[in-house]
């Protein structure tokens, strides 16, 4: 079987398996993400309402954007690990215990936020450069700003397969967070046409819809009565809100494939050793290695069924 092959029907395989999970406790993944898309709604009514501008609109709609963009992962997150070890888990419990690791997501999160936005930052500013300083015009500016798009579009989704894992490390592998990054790195390039394939085939069939529905309002509506302009502010908020209805997919399908990637390896280090953390992370792991640990001391014990 080739590697693509194998991919393909393995990327399948973790949806599925994904699904039978999710189709345990139906309702659980309801009331999360209905709990999470609710901060991103509110602000969507308040870019539209017409509370005054200053700084606690902007304030308060910054809260509201991070509470449904940071919090509602890693809740999913807990969950999922629980219903794959067969511990039944409410929705308060839930939100506790995965509330428990934000600390250490958000940091993950930083790392990989900046692995991600600096060559993206970097193509997004050449292309610019090159539409004002080297403009190409007619047909073959068409060409040329398609192939711009499709580079793009291609790095991020390359950058985002490499960078999947670091949550599932650092919150299941109980890796600190710098740690949990370079872990992902290595094993996403390993694996990366499994890892590639689970992240594509679990949220296309949510995302690619989604998408498609957000795009085609903000090219149809109408402009002339403003509705296209409003719609245009609370785009990034219902962004977040229709978010919460792919991460679940993605979510359970990754974590059995994480699952399966990291015994395999631990198997594998057992017999060839680990190998050895890079020498420019050493630094920033000594300093920010306390981060991950908040998350254990309060709750004073490991979910053994997380690791």
């Amino acid at each position: 079987m080739s590697t693509f092959s194998a991919a393909w029907n393995g990327s399948l395989g973790y949806t599925r398996q994904g699904l039978r999970i999710l189709g345990e406790t139906p309702w659980l993944y309801v009331q999360i993400l209905c709990a999470f898309a609710a901060p991103a709604a509110v602000a969507a009514y308040v870019t539209a309402s017409d509370l005054p501008e200053g700084f606690g609109r902007s304030a308060l709609l910054y809260v509201l954007n991070a509470i449904s963009a940071s919090a509602a992962p890693v809740v999913v997150m807990i969950a999922v690990a629980a219903g794959f070890h067969g511990v039944s888990l409410g929705f308060i419990s839930a939100m506790r215990q995965g509330l428990w690791w934000l600390p250490r997501y958000l940091w993950t999160n930083v790392h990989t936020t900046v692995i991600f936005w600096v060559p993206i930052l970097a193509l997004l500013n050449l292309f610019e450069w090159q539409r004002n300083e080297a403009t190409v015009e007619g047909g073959l500016g068409v060409v040329v700003t398609a192939a711009w798009v499709v580079l793009i579009g291609a790095a991020a989704l390359y950058i985002h397969s490499r960078t999947l894992l670091a949550p599932f490390f650092a919150v299941h592998g109980n890796l600190p967070a710098t740690l949990a990054t370079i872990e992902s790195w290595r094993m996403s390039g390993r694996r990366f046409p499994i890892v590639f394939g689970t992240f594509v085939v679990s949220s296309a069939p949510t995302a690619v819809p989604l998408a498609i529905v957000l795009t085609t309002l903000a090219f149809t509506l109408d402009e002339a009565t403003g509705v296209r302009a409003t719609y245009a502010a609370m785009l990034p908020a219902l962004v977040w809100a229709t978010i919460k209805l792919v991460r679940p997919f993605l979510i359970t399908a990754t974590y059995g494939m994480y699952s399966d990637l990291w015994t395999e390896e631990q198997q594998r280090r057992a017999e060839e050793g680990a190998p050895p953390v890079p020498m420019l992370a050493r630094p920033l792991l000594l300093i920010s290695r306390w981060i991950p640990r908040l998350a254990g001391r309060a709750i004073g014990r490991r979910i053994e069924w997380t690791a």
